[in-house]
C-alpha cells in the first residue's frame, strides 16, 4: 500500500508548481471492502475489492471545483491537478465558498478500527452463509443475505497546513427469510465495528423466526394504531430527523424546526421528556471519525434533552454569517432515555396495537412538516392486550420522526446498532401512540 503521507505531499507539491495561487484540499481513502451475497439455497457473488479513492477540491478565491481519482501515480496526480484547476478556472464564483482550515486539535477517542475484521477472510463470510442456510432449508423457508466488512484509512489536508487521519473498519450482515408459500417474511441485521460481535446464527434465527409467524397475516384496516417499532424501524424513520436538524432550513423557515414568526424552536419542548439525542465521537458505544469532512473537530453535541430542542448543526458558511461557532458534520448518534427491560415489556404496554419489524421505501413527504411515507415490512404483528397474537398485513404509513418521539410512552433502556451502510446509529425499541398507518400494502 501507498505511503497515504506521501502521496498527499506530493499532490499539495504539485498543486504549487501546476496551480498557482491555489487553495487545495485533498482526501484521500485506503483499504478493503469484501462481502458475500447468498440466495435461494446458495452463495451467489462474492467480492474483496481494494480502495484507492483520491479527491481534490480547488480554489481560485471563490471558484472552485472537485475531482477525483483512483489512480496515484506521479502523472495521475499531475494529470488530476491539471483536470481540477481548468475546472476550477472555468466556473463562476461561489459566494458561499469558505477557505480551508489550517491545522486543528483533535481529541482522540475510542478506536474504531480491528484489525481482524480489516483482514476478514471470505471463508468466514462463506461460513456465516452457509449456516444460514442451512439453518434455512432445516425450517424449510428461503433465505437472503448480504455480508459486508470494510477496512479504511481516511487522510485529509489542506494546502493552510491540515492533516487528519482516522482508521475505521464496519462489519455487516443483514438477511431477509420468506415462507415458500409468499405470505411470510422476516429481517434481521446487524452493524459492528468488529466481524467477532457479529452473531450470524442469532440473526439467522430471528429472520427465520419472524418469517414462520408473519405468515398467513390477518387483514387490519388503515387507522391510527399504538405501535411497538423494533430499533431496525426507530432507526429508519430517525434518518430523516437527524437530516432535518439543520440550522441554515431553520433560520431560512424551510424547516419543521422553524418557528412560524421568525428564528428556531432550540430551548422548546418538542418531544416526550424521556427523549435524549446526542453525539458524541468519545463514547465507545459510537466511536467515530473525530473531524468532519472539512476537518472540523467533532466534540459531543446534545441535540435532544429531555425532550427540549438543544442544538441545530451549523455549517462552516451559516455558522460565519450567523456569528456562531460550526458545529461540524457528525457521523455518529445515539437515541436514549428508556427504561424498559426488552420489547416484549413494551408489548405488554399496548391493550391493541402493532409491533412492527422495519420500514422500507421511505420517502419525504413535507420536510416543513417532518412528514414520511413508507411501508412496513417483515413481520407486523397484532397486540391484543399485552400480548402478540396474530401475525397482520403490511400498510403504507404517514408519519412524522417528532410524532414518533412526542407521542412517545416508553423505550426499551438499551441501545442497538442499527444497519445504516455509514457512521454509527444507536436506537432503543420504542412504544409510540396515535402512529398514523395510511393504507393496507398488498406487499410481503
Amino acid at each position: 500500500m501507498a505511503d497515504p503521507n506521501a502521496v498527499l505531499e506530493r499532490l499539495l507539491s504539485l498543486v504549487k508548481s501546476r496551480a498557482p495561487g491555489a487553495e487545495a484540499r485533498a482526501q484521500l481513502t485506503l483499504g478493503r471492502e469484501a462481502n458475500t451475497r447468498f440466495a435461494a439455497g446458495d452463495i451467489t457473488t462474492a467480492g474483496d475489492t481494494d480502495v484507492n479513492n483520491l479527491s481534490l477540491t480547488l480554489a481560485f478565491g471563490k471558484r472552485h471545483a472537485t475531482a477525483t481519482t483512483t489512480q496515484i501515480d506521479p502523472g495521475a496526480l499531475a494529470a488530476l491537478v491539471d483536470r481540477t484547476a481548468s475546472m476550477a478556472k472555468l466556473l463562476p464564483e461561489d459566494p458561499e465558498y469558505v477557505p480551508v482550515l489550517g491545522p486543528q486539535k483533535y481529541e482522540p477517542g475510542p478506536s474504531e478500527f480491528d484489525a481482524g475484521t480489516a483482514a476478514f477472510p471470505a471463508e468466514k463470510r462463506a461460513e456465516a452463509a452457509r449456516g444460514a442456510i442451512a439453518a434455512c432449508d432445516k425450517q424449510s423457508v428461503i433465505g437472503a443475505g448480504y455480508y459486508y466488512t470494510t477496512g479504511l484509512e481516511n487522510w485529509l489536508a489542506t494546502s493552510a497546513g491540515l492533516s487528519a487521519k482516522h482508521q475505521s473498519t464496519l462489519a455487516s450482515l443483514t438477511m431477509t427469510v420468506r415462507t415458500p408459500d409468499g405470505t411470510g417474511s422476516g429481517w434481521a441485521g446487524a452493524e459492528e465495528t468488529s466481524a467477532r460481535d457479529i452473531d450470524a446464527p442469532g440473526l439467522t434465527r430471528a429472520a427465520i423466526d419472524k418469517a414462520v409467524r408473519s405468515r398467513s397475516p390477518k387483514k387490519l384496516a388503515p387507522g391510527e394504531y399504538t405501535v411497538v417499532l423494533e430499533p431496525a424501524a426507530v432507526g429508519d424513520l430517525l434518518n430523516f430527523l437527524i437530516q432535518a436538524l439543520d440550522a441554515r432550513q431553520s433560520d431560512e423557515g424551510r424547516s419543521f424546526f422553524s418557528k412560524p414568526g421568525g428564528g428556531t424552536k432550540v430551548g422548546e419542548a418538542l418531544f416526550a421528556k424521556r427523549i435524549s439525542l446526542v453525539s458524541n465521537p468519545q463514547d465507545p458505544k459510537t466511536p467515530g471519525t473525530p473531524f468532519d469532512g472539512d476537518g472540523i473537530p467533532l466534540k459531543s453535541l446534545q441535540w435532544v434533552d429531555k425532550g427540549v430542542l438543544r442544538a441545530l448543526r451549523y455549517s462552516r458558511y451559516w455558522a460565519a454569517k450567523q456569528g456562531v461557532a460550526p458545529t461540524g458534520s457528525h457521523s455518529m448518534y445515539e437515541l436514549s432515555g428508556g427504561e424498559a427491560p426488552s420489547v416484549q415489556d413494551l408489548v405488554k404496554n399496548v391493550k391493541r396495537g402493532l409491533l412492527v419489524t422495519r420500514f422500507w421505501y421511505l420517502r419525504w413527504l413535507e420536510p416543513r412538516e417532518l412528514s414520511v411515507t413508507g411501508l412496513t415490512r417483515d413481520g407486523v404483528f397484532l397486540i391484543e392486550n399485552g400480548a402478540v397474537t396474530q401475525p397482520a398485513n403490511n400498510f403504507r404509513f404517514n408519519e412524522s420522526p417528532a410524532a414518533m418521539l412526542a407521542n412517545c410512552r416508553e423505550m426499551t433502556k438499551s441501545t442497538l446498532r442499527v444497519p445504516r451502510g455509514g457512521g454509527v446509529l444507536r436506537v432503543p425499541a420504542l412504544l409510540t401512540d396515535r402512529f398514523h398507518m395510511a393504507s393496507v400494502s398488498e406487499a410481503v
